[in-house]
């Protein structure tokens, strides 16, 4: 019988591993018979004798294989806060008293997750609320009315200082209304969509809600790309035609070609994966700097109200009202009196019409006087060496003799005298 060379090395190698081990785990092995009832009540020390050797993998594959692994394991009650990411970055010493809600489709987790990791270091105050929604949108009305549901939310018992919009992935798809269906891109399309994004728009200005748009990143496919384009473009159009604040986030997520880059510098210049396998969503990193750009937006909202407020409230309801309680006997002419105020205001001042145009003046006629005589009066220089060969240089242009030695000396040296 031929026994072939390789089974004879696996023979001797698993002779060699039992001996191993009866000499390391002698008497344990003893008590319970011989080495094959070691190895069949401890399998695994089998495996890891036997087992072979790990890969190589990339130097990008591990970082996204395990965030992408840590973004199928949703928990299934999850917090509206997210805390989950960056628990230590929460100072349970600050309450929240500022609330934003990230609203939208499955990039506005990513969002409120960088937000998070954010905010709380600086800002514990401000707490960060998941409120997006899976494969919603602004086109299946049926499957998430998102104008309604912001409604809703707003005028619910939970505080909301602040929201913030992302969505568009899942609105490339016709558009239904009681016409009938209209394609993507459509005239009548583009016209019913922008009517629902200036419904949610009015739905926070109603409320008197600040509310920041966030514009959609590029997707791996180059098609699907244009199409976040053609989408940004509207965003943003109703967005500023009313004052809403856009941020932009396509340059954050492009190559120096402006082509979709999976892997790109993070907030602290480290080139890392920014973007999972399937070319859409985000991992931790491309989260936090998704974040990145709409933090500022949203302490800027935050400051600006924050400044406002206190001289709001310190201003009387009733000025006039407060006036006439101050000072009872307060009358128009004696305010009038009191102030210095003129009887009648000032009269504007008068703006005199100005001509079309002054006097022509012509650039190539020869210099004059004010008193119309010709500027021909020779410049007397003072009688010294170097005035006589500045006015020579300056007045005809014309150069200095050469000097030995000085950089403008091109004479052959036969010419300068040297034999």
């Amino acid at each position: 019988m031929y026994v072939s060379p390789m089974a004879i090395v696996r023979m001797l190698s698993v002779l060699l591993a039992a001996f191993l081990l009866w000499a390391v785990f002698g008497p344990a092995a003893a008590q319970e018979g011989d080495a094959l009832r070691f190895f069949q009540q401890n399998p695994s020390s089998a495996r890891l004798l036997f087992r072979a050797p790990p890969r190589a993998q990339s130097t990008l594959r591990p970082r996204r294989d395990l965030e992408e692994g840590q973004a199928r394991r949703r928990p299934s009650a999850r917090s509206d806060v997210d805390t989950a990411l960056a628990p230590s970055l929460t100072d349970p010493s600050v309450a929240p008293s500022i609330f934003v809600h990230v609203v939208g489709d499955s990039l506005s987790d990513s969002l409120a997750n960088g937000l998070k990791e954010h905010l709380a270091p600086e800002r514990p105050d401000i707490a960060v609320l998941r409120k997006g929604k899976a494969s919603s949108g602004l086109v299946r009305e049926d499957f998430h009315n998102w104008p309604v549901v912001l409604r809703d939310m707003l005028a619910g018992s939970e505080k909301v200082d602040l929201v913030v919009m992302m969505l568009g992935s899942n609105d490339r798809q016709q558009l239904k209304d009681e016409s009938g269906a209209h394609d993507f891109k459509s005239e009548r399309w583009r016209e019913i969509y922008a009517k629902r994004v200036d419904d949610v728009i009015g739905v926070a200005r109603d409320k008197r809600i600040p509310l920041i748009w966030v514009g959609m990143p590029p997707l791996e496919s180059p098609r699907l790309s244009a199409d976040m384009l053609y989408l940004n473009e509207l965003y943003k159009e109703r967005a500023t035609r009313v004052g809403i604040p856009y941020v932009d986030v396509w340059d954050a997520f492009v190559s120096d070609q402006n082509q979709y880059a999976a892997a790109g510098p993070d907030v602290s210049g480290e080139i890392v994966r920014l973007r999972t396998s399937d070319g859409i969503h985000f991992t931790r990193a491309g989260a936090r700097k998704l974040g990145f750009f709409s933090a500022a937006e949203i302490l800027r909202n935050i400051g600006r109200d924050a400044l406002a407020a206190p001289a709001v409230a310190s201003l009387p309801k009733d000025l006039s009202e407060q006036i006439r309680r101050d000072t009872p006997g307060l009358t128009p002419q004696a305010l009038q009196g009191a102030l210095s105020l003129p009887d009648e205001p000032p009269a504007l001042p008068v703006i005199r019409e100005r001509p079309l145009q002054g006097p022509v003046i012509e650039l190539t006629a020869a210099p004059s006087s004010p008193g119309a005589q010709l500027a021909r009066a020779r410049f007397i220089a003072p009688s010294s060496e170097m005035s006589i060969m500045v006015e020579q240089v300056l007045a005809y242009g014309r150069l200095p003799p050469p000097k030995p030695g000085r950089a403008d000396d091109f004479r052959w040296p036969g010419d300068r005298g040297v034999n």
